[in-house]
């Protein structure tokens, strides 16, 4: 006797249970016994009898629950019975991780992957045969790749899901090579990105330009370790951009950026003495409202690496000029930068932010006696909370020989004391490196404030913050 497979068995493989065709599919339910499903209601049910309250919800309720699955389980649904077998088609999120292919490598060895049953998988959901009539619009496309399980397959996966215009699409590439260059990625026709919202792409290579002929209703970019040749976005309909340690700063050394209401902005830029992206603006952007600005010196901790460098310095040039058309945001994080990025580069004054409310400089230069810091406090009358983390500062001059002293003032605030440089300052959060004392930025903060307007309590072994009360 053929013993009955049970209904909650996951079969091995994901495909199983998909029919290719209709004719298959309704071969395979008339072929089925038919199942008992239990009474809602309570009543006349046998000692024997399950209740599924589940299965009673609509269509709609359970294809928004299986798109919280990955695509794989969602299809493993589809042996729990006849209500189940065709649930999965009409899911508006296709979600591929090569990474549930994964199998354990044996007597030590790396784990490897089901290369077949990973290309089977994905050309078996992304299959046009499926959906007989009109494919229903996707919310998300998300797919999780990896250089050891994937071929060239993968942007044929990409292209059909295209098709089905989703909102969202998410796609992440993990290189396993450190000479891997980034595989190119087609996000092409404009009829298939039309309605496209949010795409976010890790570790490839977009061929296609960020523009609003290309992308008309893009609002939210995420580009990260990828290589983009075209070192231009252009959208007028881009409200939030990452542009996150790009791989193409040998070759591309500008990233011309117009998006007149970004509201958003986050950048990490490495640079070295020979490569860097420098993102330049030819307009303020005047929408925004938050930024994030992180530059990495990737040089080694070489002495000779400690000399002047055109190129750095034109990097940094380009940081601060950078900074100068973002001066309509409340919130500020800055890290990594010096006073040649912090500072503009005719004036040596900090650009004037007459909205920021609160600033993070995290392992920033802020000055020989606080120069920079003094300035953009007196350029930022409306910050209320500031944040000092592992900031660098010197007590002494470090001019350069032959430089008259009325050169070394460049600041026309570095004579006045850090609280009375913003007088609506409110809170003051300083962190310092273990063992590293703070006591002379703490008592340059306070010294012209009296007792009973400060408050100082310790946040860790490492943070110190100071609340002011101005009376």
């Amino acid at each position: 006797m053929r013993r009955e497979r049970d209904a909650t068995q996951i079969p091995e493989n994901p495909m199983e249970g998909i029919p290719q065709t209709a004719a298959a599919a309704a071969a395979a339910e008339a072929s089925e016994p038919p199942r008992k499903r239990a009474r809602v209601d309570g009543g006349g049910g046998g000692a024997g009898e399950e209740e599924d309250r589940l299965s009673d919800l609509p269509d709609c309720l359970l294809e928004d629950i299986l798109a919280h699955l990955g695509s794989r389980q969602a299809v493993q649904t589809s042996v729990l019975s006849r209500r189940w077998r065709n649930l999965w088609r009409g899911v508006r999120v296709v979600v591929i991780d090569v990474g549930s292919f994964r199998l354990p490598g044996a007597d030590g060895d790396p784990p490897r992957f089901r290369l077949d049953r990973i290309e089977d998988f994905a050309d078996g959901v992304l299959s046009p045969s499926l959906h007989p009539g009109a494919a229903r619009e996707l919310d998300a496309l998300r797919m999780r790749l990896d250089e050891d399980a994937v071929t060239t397959n993968f942007q044929r996966w990409i292209r059909r899901a295209l098709w089905r215009r989703p909102a969202t699409v998410d796609l992440y590439y993990l290189p396993r090579r450190s000479f891997s260059w980034p595989p190119a990625v087609p996000l092409t026709p404009v009829t298939a990105v039309s309605r496209l919202k949010t795409l976010r792409i890790f570790g490839l290579r977009p061929t296609v330009v960020f523009g609003a002929d290309e992308f008309p209703a893009l609002e939210d970019l995420h580009i990260e370790r990828c290589s983009y040749a075209h070192g231009t976005i252009a959208s007028p309909t881009l409200k939030r951009l990452a542009l996150v340690s790009p791989i193409n700063g040998c070759f591309v050394r500008e990233q011309r950026l117009t998006a007149p209401g970004l509201t958003s902005l986050r950048l990490v830029l490495p640079y070295s003495r020979e490569e860097g992206v420098r993102v330049i603006t030819d307009a303020p952007l005047t929408s925004l409202v938050d930024a994030s600005i992180t530059i990495v010196d990737t040089d080694p901790g070489d002495p000779r690496n400690r000399r002047v460098n055109q190129f750095k310095v034109d990097f940094l040039v380009a940081i601060s000029n950078l900074l100068g058309r973002l001066t309509s945001v409340r919130n500020l994080d800055l890290t990594g930068l010096n006073a040649t990025a912090l500072l503009d580069n005719k004036s040596q004054e900090f650009p004037m932010f007459p909205y920021l409310t609160t600033l993070l400089l995290n392992e920033c230069d802020i000055g020989y006696k606080y120069h920079v810091l003094r300035s953009i406090l007196q350029n930022a009358p409306n910050l209320e909370q500031l944040r000092l983390h592992n900031c660098k500062f010197v007590g002494k001059s470090r001019r350069k020989a032959g430089q008259t002293q009325s050169k070394e003032k460049t600041s026309k605030c570095s004579s006045s004391t850090l609280s009375s440089a913003c007088s609506s300052l409110k809170s003051v959060e300083i962190k310092h490196p273990r063992g590293e004392p703070s006591h002379d930025l703490l008592h340059e903060f306070l010294k012209e404030i009296p007792h009973n307007q400060w408050r100082k309590r310790s946040i860790d072994e490492e943070t110190i913050s100071i609340e002011l009360n101005r009376k």
